[in-house]
């Protein structure tokens, strides 16, 4: 651990510092348990990409205040941030990751949202940016997919893969796009972007809390349920999907388009996806790769076989199972 983290979470929590462990390193960011004498707390560390001018670390702590000052306690509480934005203070929350959902926590992933979808009518509701990546029109989320296929690196499996089976489906895709437009303003929802279990810890009470909110802000709520159904990580059955598309269309009373919408462009989202799984063998992120050629060959059969599965799932009627 490097000196400057913990001088960060000194700084931060206005005490000294015991301890700073970490907790969880993710694709994106890392995670720090920090003990003072006192209290634990969760030190965000956020990462600089060259090309990539989002503050996440801005975004979060501007959700997380506006969450918890509208009664949710279901994520944590802001602390304090570094002015910089790499570092953001907040509430430790005791639990353990959810790898695989319990009954009854569906309902609770449900509830959440849909009280940040009421939230959306709040006035200061409004000065959120968009999501990362929103997704308002199909015609955007084409325009993603091209954007991030020539980021891959040349590989002779992927490439087959793309070749064979992708560039179809997307061609297929572009010929059934009767895009109006991006989505109307009311229709809109704030939404915590890349939403779902793997961002999910369980107390031991049962109770979920709900973490990770640096994608936060405005966008179709379609992509957010997209997105909870196809995410690789979920494990849903087809009772799940039903039920979590069910209760989304009741948050959206004045949306009644949302499951024609939803149903129109989930094979766009499930192409997407696609290339996210592949996001390890992205150009600009080869570096982090193992050198292990066995690990590097694992890796690569994992997240095909991931997206080969979405392939055949959306082949059917995805949003029931």
């Amino acid at each position: 651990m490097s000196d400057d983290i913990r001088k960060a979470a000194e700084t931060l929590a206005g005490a000294t510092v015991r301890s700073v462990v970490p907790a969880k390193i993710g694709g994106n960011s890392q995670i720090f348990c920090v003990e003072t004498a006192a209290a634990r707390f969760a030190l965000k560390v956020y990462p600089t990409r060259a090309g990539d001018p989002r503050n996440r670390a801005d975004i979060e702590w501007r959700a997380l205040q506006f969450l918890t000052s509208r009664g949710l306690t279901t994520v944590p509480k802001p602390g304090a941030r570094d002015p910089v934005g790499r570092f953001l203070l907040m509430e430790w929350v005791d639990g353990v990751a959810v790898t695989a959902h319990r009954p009854g926590e569906i309902p609770q992933a449900a509830d959440f949202i849909a009280e940040i979808f009421a939230l959306s009518g709040d006035p200061e509701a409004q000065e959120f940016p968009l999501a990362s990546e929103a997704c308002l029109s199909a015609a955007e989320i084409v325009r993603q997919i091209d954007a991030r296929l020539p980021l891959l690196i040349a590989d002779p499996e992927i490439d087959r893969f793309l070749d064979r089976t992708f560039r179809p489906l997307l061609a297929k895709a572009r010929t059934e796009i009767h895009d109006g437009g991006d989505l109307p303003n009311p229709l809109r929802r704030l939404i915590p972007a890349d939403f779902g279990f793997h961002n999910t810890l369980r107390q031991a009470n049962g109770r979920l809390r709900y973490i990770d909110f640096e994608y936060f802000g405005w966008d179709d709520p379609v992509k957010l349920t997209a997105d909870f159904l196809l995410h690789p990580a979920m494990q849903l059955g087809s009772a799940d999907r039903r039920y979590f598309t069910h209760r989304m269309t009741e948050a959206l009373p004045g949306d009644g388009e949302f499951v024609v919408r939803l149903r129109r462009l989930l094979p766009l989202f499930a192409l997407r996806w696609m290339l996210i799984l592949l996001n390890p063998f992205r150009q600009d992120r080869a570096k982090e790769l193992s050198a292990a050629p066995g690990q590097r060959e694992a890796l690569r059969q994992n997240r095909l076989a991931k997206a080969q599965a979405l392939v055949e799932w959306v082949a059917g009627d995805a949003t029931a199972g």
